[in-house]
């Protein structure tokens, strides 16, 4: 009579060191055994929790949830309802120089790379970040991070607004569209072009680099108009204020 018996186990090892390319395999050897017919030993295909990896690597991910929903529920029992608590997952790459990129939740878009491109820095949320969250009616939340708490074993982060009824919910239950953290970064700076104008009337253009969002390129004739707008009234109080054109 055959029999098929499911054994799982996991294996805790915090110092291997592997290189781009690199392959990981698992062996399982079986010591001693009570069988007294033959018997075959196979492995299946498990999962694999990475807790940290180094950015030159590749990109580093973590199996959902994102958010700690009883932490949640219990910031919003004590009445602190602005504040985000993230799952252990999470937490583990904030701010110790790993890239991490999420797995998709189940309803939400499956990648955010057709729209926003690699996202190559290291996870850090800092005061003074946007955090902005497209909820499941297809509203969106814009809120400022007010504080970044990494003294618990959880990341906590206090927006300058509250969590809806409706946020609170989309959160703890995994069901929002997008969530997304907006930091400024050191080349994000403006770039100065000098060069000769042709004669007649041309007008001056945009540096566009390549990494460009979509989102933004979509929208550059918008921001074209306000920026050209925006010279003609500053141009225009230069004006008054010198008297008119030299």
């Amino acid at each position: 009579m055959a029999f098929t018996q499911t054994k799982s186990f996991s294996i805790d090892q915090s110092s291997v060191n592997l290189q781009d390319g690199d392959i990981l395999y698992f062996k399982f050897k079986v010591k001693g055994t009570t069988e007294a017919n033959n018997f075959t030993a196979s492995i299946s295909k498990g999962a694999l929790n990475v807790s940290s990896l180094a950015p030159s690597i590749g990109y580093v991910t973590t199996n959902c949830p994102y958010f700690s929903s009883a932490s949640i529920s219990s910031s919003l029992v004590a009445g602190n309802n602005n504040v985000i608590t993230f799952s252990p997952g999470v937490s583990n790459f904030h701010d110790t120089n790993y890239t991490f990129v999420p797995n998709p939740l189940t309803g939400s878009e499956n990648s955010l790379y057709s729209t926003y491109g690699d996202v190559d820095y290291p996870f850090s949320i800092k005061p003074f970040d946007i955090i902005l969250t497209y909820l499941s009616d297809s509203t969106y939340v814009e809120s400022r991070v007010l504080n970044v708490n990494t003294s618990a074993s959880l990341l906590q982060v206090t927006l300058d607004t509250p969590l809806s009824n409706l946020y609170s919910s989309d959160l703890i239950s995994g069901s929002y569209k997008r969530f997304l953290v907006l930091s400024r970064r050191e080349d994000e700076t403006n770039t100065h072009v000098v060069f000769k104008k042709r004669d007649g009337k041309t007008s001056y253009g945009f540096v566009i680099p390549n990494n460009l969002s979509p989102e933004v390129l979509a929208n550059i004739d918008t921001i074209t108009r306000e920026v050209k707008q925006k010279l003609i009234n500053e141009q225009s109080a230069i004006d008054s204020l010198s008297g008119g054109n030299f």
